[in-house]
């Protein structure tokens, strides 16, 4: 089956073969995948010539999805010759893809025109595993609830480990002032000077950001708090951060930022 004709540009026509192309279609093996698991988009074009190669066929660009394999294989026969093109993918982020078709230009022997054949697009759907499938409208309302879930729990932990934080932090701030006898009269009230502020003021500043407005910036400004907590530098990342922390109550709080900060995008 052919998707499109299209004229291509006439300079072109000297340095292209006549064909008769009968067919040229692109399938997917698998609709949806999980991320990290391949699977195989295959090119088929059926001409009525006997032909070595067809080396017009232009596969589509697969974008960041990684090529394992590429195997060409030409049959011919009587009725003329078929080429499949098989790719093997692999992706290692969820999403949807739509691969553009694939074409090639020839002169076609039934009109005598510089023609470009192109196949149908083909859509792939790659997602987390164990998460429920994105097709359909039960499948979508399934993700949306398990978001939803996920997502106040995360906060509800992230609550919890930071409140812990900062009560264990003013504890070991608090310093006994030493009681002065009275002489003579009353001695006077000594009022502490405000103690420094440290990483994790910063980190208990940042959550009550964080729970008054829950947009994308303050969840960015509360995962940038615990991540200078932890003493990582700009441009750090989770596993940076966690190398050097040993506080398991920050662990946890890094690790459900992060979560709540990049979890997959279903869509």
């Amino acid at each position: 089956m052919l998707a499109a004709l299209a004229v291509a540009v006439p300079s072109r026509a000297q340095s292209l073969r006549t064909l008769h192309v009968d067919a040229l279609t692109m399938r997917a093996d698998h609709a949806r995948v999980d991320v990290g698991q391949t699977f195989h988009l295959a090119i088929e074009v059926r001409v009525r010539e006997r032909v070595a190669a067809l080396d017009e066929l232009v596969i589509p660009d697969v974008g960041t999805m990684q090529i394992l394999g590429d195997e060409r294989r030409v049959t011919a026969g009587p009725a003329g010759t078929t080429v499949v093109e098989t790719l093997t993918l692999q992706s290692s982020l969820a999403g949807t893809y739509t691969f553009a078709p694939a074409y090639l230009d020839a002169v076609d022997a039934k009109t005598h025109k510089p023609s470009r054949f192109s196949s149908n697009p083909v859509r792939v759907v790659v997602g987390i595993p164990g998460v429920a499938s994105a097709y359909g409208l039960g499948g979508l309302l399934a993700a949306a609830k398990w978001l939803a879930l996920a997502a106040v729990a995360i906060v509800a932990v992230i609550a919890v480990i930071v409140a812990t934080i900062v009560a264990v932090s003013i504890v070991r701030s608090r310093v006994p002032q030493p009681v002065r006898a009275a002489v003579r009269a009353p001695a006077p009230i000594m009022t502490p000077p405000p103690a420094a502020r440290t990483p994790r003021d910063a980190v208990a500043d940042a959550l009550r950001a964080y729970r008054t407005s829950p947009a994308d910036g303050a969840l960015l400004g509360l995962r940038g708090a615990l991540f200078t907590a932890a003493g990582s530098t700009p441009g750090a990342t989770l596993r940076d951060a966690l190398a050097t922390v040993s506080d398991q109550t920050l662990r946890a709080a890094l690790v459900a930022a992060e979560r709540a900060a990049f979890g997959p995008a279903i869509q």
